[in-house]
């Protein structure tokens, strides 16, 4: 299973690629490959616009936690109290 830090890091290279988030139904093991091949390239990228490549990561990928647990806690038991 892939942790949350693989997966956000994996969504960040991926982001700085490609210029999108990787999409949800990708399963753990593509999402690990990910993470894996697209450390390797952009390992040597020594132009430092990495920043720029990076700009819009962070709120793109908090609305798709948000999202997620949206989703999440609608097949969840919701216990009201009185």
């Amino acid at each position: 299973m892939c942790s949350p830090e693989v997966r956000k890091e994996a969504n960040r290279y991926f982001w700085i690629i490609k210029g999108h988030l990787i999409p949800q139904e990708e399963p753990d093991y593509i999402i690990e490959s990910y993470y894996d091949n697209y450390f390797k390239r952009l390992w040597n990228n020594e132009s430092g616009c990495m920043e720029l490549y990076e700009a819009g990561f962070e709120a793109a990928y908090e609305a798709r936690e948000a999202e997620m647990l949206s989703e999440e806690m609608q097949s969840v038991a919701n216990l009201g109290y009185d």
